[in-house]
């Protein structure tokens, strides 16, 4: 099997990146902290995956600076289409036209997001099985297809922001008679709530110059 992660990724450019953020912070400083979070994220992935890692980027002319942020080795796809559910069809699509067998796809605010939950998304793909990863605001973080078994009309979703995503990707899966592999329920950063949410747990997953980022973009 070939298998690889579509990993989505925006250009850490101040007022351009996780805008919903903004508030006690400076877009800058929420720039700053995302740039940071990702590259965390990536070192926590490193050699362990035992899959591709394609970094799924936008916009799309930002690749110059992409490569000098991230290095000059890493895969880059620029994203294609207008909406979200355009662009992971279309990440889907390009990895399988390479030759992969299975692929996962999941964006780049999941600080609890481990190799060894990606790894079980990936192993559980079959033709007749999909993974999916719910985020506790009613979303999802994490998907994956083996190529025979791709479904790009999950993607018809009209309304990515809202809390019923997960529980309409159950449904039109059922309706196609596909199986699902749900993982760990996760949280992603997408308001300054969450953030501290978070920065309040026991099990906070944040370290270092992250932590130290993510408490200024939360005011503390």
């Amino acid at each position: 099997m070939r298998d690889c992660l579509l990993f989505f990724v925006r250009y850490p450019e101040p007022g351009n990146v996780k805008t919903r953020l903004v508030g006690p912070a400076s877009p800058e400083t929420v720039a700053e902290f995302y740039r940071a979070l990702v590259e965390d994220l990536l070192d926590r992935f490193g050699q362990e995956l035992g899959a591709d890692l394609i970094l799924c980027f936008t916009p799309a002319e930002r690749q110059r600076e992409m490569l000098e942020w991230l290095g000059p080795t890493r895969r880059l796809l620029p994203q294609r289409g207008k909406e979200l559910g355009e662009r992971m069809t279309n990440g889907f699509a390009d990895a399988f036209t390479m030759g992969y067998d299975r692929a996962v796809l999941i964006g780049s605010d999941i600080p609890c997001l481990t190799s060894a939950i990606i790894r079980q998304g990936l192993d559980a793909l079959k033709p007749e099985r999909v993974c999916l990863g719910p985020a506790e605001d009613g979303g999802y973080y994490l998907v994956g297809f083996h190529r025979d078994g791709f479904l790009p009309e999950l993607f018809d979703e009209p309304e990515w922001g809202g809390r019923g995503v997960f529980t309409r990707a159950l449904e039109r899966l059922a309706e196609a008679g596909t199986k699902v592999s749900v993982l760990e329920r996760l949280t992603d950063l997408d308001t300054v709530a969450d953030l501290g949410n978070m920065l309040d747990s026991p099990d906070c997953p944040l370290q270092g110059r992250v932590l130290e980022l993510a408490r200024r973009v939360a005011g503390r």
